[in-house]
Formats: C-alpha cells, sequence, structure tokens
C-alpha cells in the first residue's frame, strides 16, 4: 500500500535544538494515527512539516508518487493535505458560514455558488444548532470556533486531516466530534494524524500510535499492541525518576550541570495567593496557595489551561473573586496587579514582554512608568546607576546599555525581562515558560534568579513545559489537565506519575494522595 503522505529521515533544526531527527513515517489510507509525547518532543512540528507550514532542515516529505517539496499550506492542500491548528484561525469578522467557503474558489477562480452558499450555512446548522449560520465567527466561544475550524478542513474534502490537540478546547462532546469526522474520512478512503495528549481519548480514536521523545520516533505501532501504561513508559524513556531533585535537596553536582542550593527552610506562615473554589474561566481549581519564601510549580502539558490560570492570578483577566491576594481581593487589572506587589512573566516573550525597538536600558527602566503612574506631570527620570547596577547583578551580557534588547541572545533576553519585573521588589512571581528558548547556561542562571527572589521571601507561581525542570526547580508540583488541577505532588515524585496524570491515563480519584 503507498503512502498518502509522510516523512522520509526529516530533520527540523531550530537554533540550540533538534526538533525532529531524522523521523520516517508514513500515513496509509485508513489510517488514524495519533502521535504522542511530552512537551518539547516535537508533535507540532512534525504536523507543521506534514501540512508545509514548516520545511525540513534534511530529509523529505513523500507522498504516493516519491519526495515531494511543500512551498506552503497551499502545496499541501492541493495535494489533500488539511490542518486543523490548536488554535482556530478564523476570519472573526465574516460570518460563521462563510468562513467555511473560504479559499475554495483560489485567487482566480468563481466565487462559491448558491448550492455551496447553502451547503455551508446547512454544515453550521448542524454542527453547531445553538449559533446563527450569520453570526460573525469572532463572537464564537473558542469551542465553537474549533468546531468551524475542523468543518472548514472537512469541506475540502482532504485525503489527510492534521488534527492538532483537537479534544483540548471542545469539552464533552469533543471526542464524539472527531470521532465522526474521522470514521467519514476513514470511508471515503483518507486518513487522519492526530496530535493529542490526552491518552484515552487517543485509545478510543487511534488506529496506530507514534511516540516521539527529544524530535526521534521511539513507538510506532497499532494501538492494540500496547497499553496506556506502556505508553507513559514510552513517553517517559530515558528521563531520570529524580536524580535533578535529589542533587536539589542534597546540594550534590547533578552531572553536567552547575551547583544546586541546598534546600531553603521557608518562613511559610504568609499566605501570598491562594485559590479556593474557582470554576471560571474554563478553570476548575480546588485549592492553591503559594506562600512567601516558596516555588509552586504548575505542571501542564499545552491546552491544559496553565497560562490562563497564570494570566488569572496575575490580573491579566480582571479580577476573580475565588483568588486572594496577601488577604485581599485579586487586583481588577495588570497595572493595578503590579502596584499591588504581582509580577508576571508571560509565555510569549517576544510579543508580550521585550519592546522590541528599544534599548537594553530603556526596556529595564520602563518598569519605573507602572509604579510612578501614567497621570504624573513630569515623567519618571531614569537612574542608570541603578540600570548598570541591575544589569551586572541579574548578569546581562551586552556590549553597552544602550544595546537595542533584540540584539542580545534569548537567554539575556529573558534576563532582562526578569531583572525588570523583580526590580521593584514583588511580593509574588507568576512566570510563565521562564526559560523556553534559553540554553544550559542562560537557564542555570534564571534559575538562581529566581531561587534568590524565593529566599528574599518572595512567592513563586513557575510554569513549565518540561516536567524535570520544575521537579528541579520547585518546592510543590500542581498537576492541571483541561483546566482543572487534578492532582498535587512533591518535587521527587516520579516523572511517570506527571505524564500519566497531565494526559489522563490517571484520573482523579486515583490522583488523590
Amino acid at each position: 500500500m503507498r503512502p498518502l503522505i509522510g516523512l522520509d529521515q526529516v530533520s527540523v533544526a531550530f537554533p540550540g535544538t533538534l526538533a525532529l531527527d531524522r523521523v520516517s513515517l508514513q500515513v496509509f489510507p485508513g489510517d488514524v494515527l495519533a502521535v504522542i509525547g511530552a512537551n518539547g518532543s516535537g508533535k507540532t512540528t512534525l504536523l507543521t512539516t506534514l501540512t508545509g507550514l514548516r520545511a525540513p532542515t534534511g530529509g523529505t516529505v513523500v507522498d504516493a508518487d516519491g519526495p515531494v517539496r511543500l512551498r506552503g499550506p497551499a502545496d499541501a492542500l492541493t495535494r489533500g493535505v488539511a490542518l486543523v491548528p490548536q488554535e482556530p484561525q478564523l476570519a472573526t469578522s465574516l460570518p460563521v458560514w462563510e468562513n467555511l467557503l473560504i479559499g475554495h474558489g483560489g485567487l482566480r477562480g468563481a466565487a462559491p455558488g448558491r448550492a455551496a452558499r447553502a451547503r455551508a450555512r446547512a454544515l453550521v446548522a448542524e454542527a453547531l444548532p445553538h449559533v446563527d449560520p450569520g453570526t460573525p465567527a469572532g463572537q464564537l466561544r473558542k469551542a465553537d470556533r474549533a468546531i468551524v475550524a475542523l468543518l472548514r478542513a472537512q469541506s475540502s474534502r482532504p485525503k489527510v486531516l492534521a488534527l492538532d490537540e483537537p479534544t483540548a478546547v471542545l469539552g464533552d462532546r469533543g471526542v464524539e466530534i472527531v470521532a465522526e469526522a474521522t470514521s467519514r474520512l476513514r470511508a471515503e478512503g483518507g486518513a487522519v494524524v492526530l496530535v493529542s495528549h490526552r491518552l484515552r481519548d487517543i485509545v478510543r480514536l487511534a488506529t496506530r500510535v507514534a511516540v516521539l521523545v527529544d524530535g526521534r520516533l521511539v513507538h510506532d505501532a497499532p494501538i492494540g499492541e500496547v497499553s496506556v501504561e506502556e505508553l507513559v513508559e514510552t513517553m517517559a524513556a530515558g528521563r531520570p525518576a529524580s536524580a535533578q531533585v535529589t542533587a536539589r535537596v542534597t546540594g550534590e553536582r547533578p552531572s553536567g550541570g552547575s551547583a544546586v542550593p541546598r534546600a531553603r527552610e521557608h518562613r511559610l506562615s504568609v499566605e501570598v495567593l491562594a485559590v479556593r473554589g474557582l470554576r471560571e474561566h474554563g478553570l476548575s481549581v480546588d485549592e492553591l496557595t503559594v506562600r512567601a519564601g516558596e516555588i509552586v510549580g504548575l505542571a501542564g502539558l499545552a491546552g491544559s489551561g496553565r497560562s490562563r490560570l497564570c494570566r488569572l492570578v496575575a490580573g491579566a483577566s480582571g479580577g476573580s473573586a475565588p483568588v486572594t491576594f496577601l488577604g485581599g481581593p485579586l487586583p481588577s487589572d495588570t497595572r493595578a496587579s503590579r502596584r499591588a506587589g504581582i509580577a508576571y512573566l508571560p509565555e510569549d516573550r517576544a510579543n508580550e514582554s521585550v519592546f522590541a525597538g528599544l534599548t537594553v536600558a530603556r526596556n529595564l527602566e520602563i518598569a519605573d512608568v507602572v509604579p510612578a503612574g501614567l497621570g504624573t506631570l513630569f515623567g519618571p527620570r531614569p537612574d542608570r546607576s541603578r540600570t548598570a547596577r541591575t544589569i551586572s547583578e541579574f548578569g546581562i551580557k551586552t556590549a553597552s546599555h544602550q544595546t537595542e534588547i533584540t540584539a542580545l541572545s534569548g537567554g539575556n533576553q529573558q534576563r532582562a525581562v526578569l531583572a525588570r519585573v523583580l526590580a521593584h521588589q514583588p511580593r509574588l512571581l507568576v512566570a510563565d515558560e521562564p526559560t523556553q528558548g534559553v540554553d544550559r547556561t542562560g537557564r542555570a542562571a534564571i534559575h538562581t534568579m529566581i531561587r534568590r527572589f524565593a529566599e528574599s521571601g518572595g512567592a513563586v507561581l513557575v510554569v513549565s513545559s518540561e516536567f524535570e525542570e520544575l521537579q528541579e526547580l520547585a518546592d510543590s508540583l500542581h498537576v492541571i489537565r483541561d483546566g482543572r488541577v487534578v492532582a498535587r505532588r512533591p518535587p521527587d515524585c516520579e516523572y511517570r506519575e506527571l505524564v500519566a496524570l497531565a494526559t489522563g491515563a490517571r484520573d482523579e480519584k486515583e490522583a488523590e494522595q
């Protein structure tokens, strides 16, 4: 049987990392191929390479006729390969039904006729009976937008449908909706490639399962030949259970790493952040507290709600009654949160943290604007001697304080951002992926900055895609899945247990201690 699409010894390299390492994988008619792996294993990179969004740096994409060169998603679509990304990409100002027809006519093709328009409206009415097909797509809730994106991909009649975390935002009906789509496509001789962290969904939907570990394909077999427990073990392959945690607690030097300070004795009498009985913004948290001097890690996979929770407790999503800060109400916006003593480090450094057109000094000094306020008669005067001390204290490597910040390495940009948010001695640091895209040396420096802040009495809530990093850095871990905090674990727990909880291989009752 000839493949519909596939990879032949494909590698994809990014600066400092190899996202895919000589992966060979083929998709055949009738397949529902699930691709799984821990955060950073290369799942999404594999999907975007198959669908023309990313070109391989080595190896080739193949189809039934041999090697092909995909110059972009349009090339992939002409070959019958359609992608539904995790974040729905719709024309928000257009009606829902019209989004289903975007791209069908091509640049020179005729506009869709009356029959096509009627069919699009009928598809929306059938899949989303509570939605008027004429509603602008931007007014839909996220789950409904995901369904529209799936309908649009199906309406192009693809041979291969690539789905990135399709059940993450669809709620209880998610598996049924995806199951119907895959069943219909398989009946027509097509195939589905499914990336998901929800192992129980995969067991129900998939016919084959492929496991990626650090960009390498380590397993590819029919789903019936492996149990959920074996999949968890495979995903955790090659990762020591708690070597880094042991090093942190004993003060020993881990192999190839930097010295780790001994465990701190915390003064945990002051409850800085408390979340109790939260049931909003798609989140469900019975209890999560962070005390002065404590580093709490939030472990979850992509789409789990970890960043949503960070934004909420940092005040970026408005105030929330179930969340308290220093015993009082959570501030109602980001500026008020900063003034109250909450420092927030967003996940997206390039778009939300770094002021790309400004120098290193200006990026550090802009933190003075919030405490001074925007309504003052005279703006705050930068203290260049303090800026120089900050650059030195936090080890920011720059030729000059007048160097544009985007000329710095990713690790030094992140140090500068962290130095800026810590400059005014906040009480709480909410750090979402503080070492993402940072090399080993930069990561160790950022860890030291966070530990020093905690040792000085600060409270830290930190997210990392790498569970081993949280085990090394945090004093306690909370596991989040589908917006629900499902378990609390000590940092020296087994890595495979964190994977099982985060993927749903273990349910909430099993997670209780």
